[in-house]
Parts: C-alpha cells; sequence; structure tokens
C-alpha cells in the first residue's frame, strides 16, 4: 500500500498493536514511515509509505509473521533504513527485540530494560530504592481483606486489569492494592543517563461488566499543584536515570491524598502521542535524537489551551458505513464495511479548545456522534448483511481489539 515519499527523507520501520499515530508523528518528523500493525486503518495507510497488515490480534505480536512483514517493508524502503520504533505490544514479549535488533537497529530500549521495566519484581524493587511512592505490590494472592487487583505483567489498555478475587492463577498476574484517585501520565523522553519531562495529561476510563478499568481517553493539561507536579518530575526523571531509559515513554501515577504514587512505566511511545505532538515538534524526532545521539530537548514543550482523545467503542455491533466520509477529528479509522462488534473500538475522536472543559464536552458529544452513526447503519443493515456478519464475527472481534494502553 504504497504513498509517494521523498526518497531522501531516511526510512523508519514502525511495529505496534496500532502504528497509526507513529507513523504520522514520523512524517512530521522527516522520515518515511514503513507501518506494520493489526489494523492498517485507512488514515495509517494515508501515512505510510507501505504498510503491512498482521492477522490474528488474539495471539498477540509473533515473530514469523512479524519478521516476513519486516522484511517485505524492508524491501521496499525508498531510502536507507535508520532503524525500528516499536510502540504498544512488545511489553509481554520483550524476547522479539532481540532477533529485531540482529537486523536493524532497534530505536528504543533494547529486551532487557523492557524486560527489567516490566517485571514487578524489579521493578518496585527500584521504586523502594529511589524513595518513590506506589501502592502496596505483591507476587502472590493477598489473604482476604482489603482491596486488591490483580493485573497481567506487561498488560497495556486497563482491559487486563480485574478485581484480585477473579483473577486466574499464573505465572504472569501479579497483585496491587486498589487505590482511588485521579489517573495521571507522565511523558517524558530518556537518553540513557538522564530525562526531561515532556508534559502531564489526565486519563479517564470506558468500564464495562468485564473490564471496569477499560482505557477511555486523556486530557492536557492534567491542572496538578505544583508540589505534585514537582514530586512526579523528580520521580520520571531519577527512573529514567536509574533503569537507563532511551527514548519517549511514560510514567502512569494515581494521585491519592495529595502524594502521587507510580504505577508503571511504558517504555516506549504511548497512547498520550496525538495529545503532545506537532509539527513544531514532531515527537519523533526527539525520540529518534535521544535514542542515536544521547541529545535531550532543552526544555519542557510549551502548549497553548486543551486538547482531548478518546476511544469510541460500539454500543452495539455494526459495520462502518460506505464511502462515510469521515470527520477531521477523528483518527483510527475502519475501513468501509469493516465489521465492529458491541465493545470494540471504531475509532478515536480528539477535541481541541481554550479550556479543558471545553474539550472534555467536545469529546463526549463527537463520540455520541460516532457512536449514533454506527447504530443508524446497523440498523438499517439487510437480513442478509446480519448473517454474513454474524459468521464473520469471531475474526472482527479480535481484530478490532485494540490495547492501546492508558499511556500505553
Amino acid at each position: 500500500m504504497p504513498r509517494n515519499s521523498q526518497a531522501e527523507a531516511p526510512s523508519l520501520l514502525l511495529a505496534a498493536i496500532s502504528a497509526r499515530a507513529l507513523a504520522q508523528s514520523a512524517r512530521r518528523a522527516g522520515f518515511t514511515p514503513l507501518v506494520v500493525d493489526f489494523f492498517a486503518d485507512a488514515d495509517t495507510q494515508q501515512a505510510a509509505h507501505a504498510c503491512r497488515k498482521l492477522s490474528f490480534i488474539e495471539r498477540g505480536i509473533r515473530w514469523g509473521s512479524l519478521h516476513r512483514a519486516l522484511d517485505a517493508l524492508a524491501a521496499r524502503a525508498p531510502s536507507p533504513i535508520a532503524g525500528l520504533v516499536y510502540g504498544a505490544g512488545f511489553e509481554d514479549r520483550t524476547e522479539l527485540l532481540t532477533p529485531i535488533a540482529e537486523r536493524w537497529p532497534v530505536l528504543g530500549n533494547d529486551a532487557e530494560t523492557v524486560a527489567r521495566i516490566k517485571a514487578p519484581e524489579t521493578f518496585f524493587a527500584a521504586l523502594d530504592r529511589l524513595g518513590i511512592p506506589h501502592p502496596l505490590t505483591a507476587g502472590a494472592r493477598p489473604a482476604k481483606g482489603g482491596k486488591w487487583l490483580a493485573k497481567k505483567t506487561g498488560g497495556a489498555g486497563g482491559s487486563h486489569i480485574v478485581p484480585s478475587r477473579l483473577a486466574r492463577r499464573s505465572p504472569d498476574v501479579y497483585f496491587q492494592q486498589r487505590v482511588e484517585g485521579r489517573a495521571v501520565s507522565a511523558l517524558f523522553v530518556g537518553n540513557g543517563s538522564g530525562g526531561r519531562l515532556l508534559g502531564f495529561s489526565e486519563q479517564w476510563t470506558a468500564p464495562t461488566v468485564r473490564s471496569p478499568w477499560r482505557y477511555g481517553g486523556a486530557i492536557r493539561p492534567a491542572s496538578l499543584p505544583q508540589a505534585i507536579e514537582r514530586q512526579m518530575a523528580s520521580a520520571v526523571i531519577a527512573l529514567a536515570r536509574a533503569l537507563q531509559i532511551k527514548g519517549l515513554a511514560s510514567a502512569d501515577f494515581l494521585v491519592h491524598e495529595g502524594e502521587a504514587l507510580l504505577l508503571e512505566i511504558n517504555p516506549r511511545p504511548g497512547a498520550t502521542l496525538d495529545l503532545f505532538d506537532s509539527a513544531a515538534a514532531p515527537l519523533l524526532r526527539l525520540h529518534v535524537n535521544a535514542v542515536k545521539r544521547g541529545r535531550l530537548p532543552p526544555r519542557g514543550l510549551k502548549f497553548g489551551g486543551a486538547t482531548a482523545s478518546a476511544i469510541v467503542y460500539a454500543v452495539t455491533g455494526g459495520a462502518a458505513p460506505p464511502g462515510f466520509v469521515w470527520p477531521g477529528w477523528t483518527a483510527d479509522r475502519p475501513k468501509s464495511s469493516e465489521r465492529i462488534d458491541k465493545n470494540r473500538p471504531i475509532c478515536t475522536v480528539f477535541a481541541r479548545a481554550g479550556t479543558k472543559a471545553r474539550a472534555k464536552r467536545l469529546i463526549e458529544e463527537r463520540t455520541c456522534k460516532i457512536q449514533s452513526m454506527l447504530q443508524s447503519v446497523s440498523r438499517g443493515e439487510t437480513v442478509e448483511q446480519k448473517g454474513r456478519n454474524r459468521l464473520d464475527a469471531p475474526h472482527r472481534t479480535a481484530e478490532r481489539q485494540r490495547q492501546g494502553g492508558a499511556a500505553g
């Protein structure tokens, strides 16, 4: 699925569960994107010089299909390949980064670093050494009493989080005390020996009965007390240095009773990329400069107004309307007539306004518009179409099950 690009622009391989935001940022940064992900959405194809789609998202990223896709993309590169940038999808299978690094420079953290950051026993021990507050965390199911959550090691998107009583016995599950508070993410960039804070965003959930902590969206600025901002900034810079983090990363906090509790770090570009990226300061340029040259921006990014994004989930099953002209405030746009099942993502919506309150209202209005559009199309389907969609449902359910992550 080629797109014309200037031959002198260095090519960049991009791999993630959904790589649309990476591709658009890479374009702004002056790279030629070569993309592999599970969706090959319409706007991803538009941004990419070439795009390959992986199958069977329920199995996650697998080396066999991944390396074939990357080899095919590399063969179509119109210019020398600067390296590969990865997004969500590798935290629970860090071993994939090793064979990638044998073929192309990995512009980000290596397999050992990611595994160390995502392993609860090493990550929370590092927090304790550095004096960074966090909720109580345990490797074994706690005794009855108190409120605890079960989380999947390397999980993303919030859908993997369940009350501890519902967790299945697994070596990939750990437990964390449930704490109520504001969910805030800190975006930062590291060069392996230090870091620079770029900005804060606040997040919210889009709960369902089975996934009460499913990621809903995010907004910047987060409007935090200065003392909390200083605490979070100090924590991420200390961790960037101690864990030798390279490139863009995000830290997820809960602000609880005047204190910021660190939940996790996502050591790669994450779900809030869209909120901070711009033509004037493309984040992929900061990322590559930090990884390849050890260069950090002289100061944090400056923003005006407020920007929000949200994932729109289908209230009922339906299909993307044939020939539908998607509004400019949407992204991750499904292809024409693609089946989208109940509770699966339809697309992402954006809103920019002078204030947080106005941006959040716009997000809510636009979410309702997209949901209504899909419902009206679904009601207009013929009996024949409905029957065919039921046959396709298992494949499409897996296909639209995005796992972007709260900050991840």
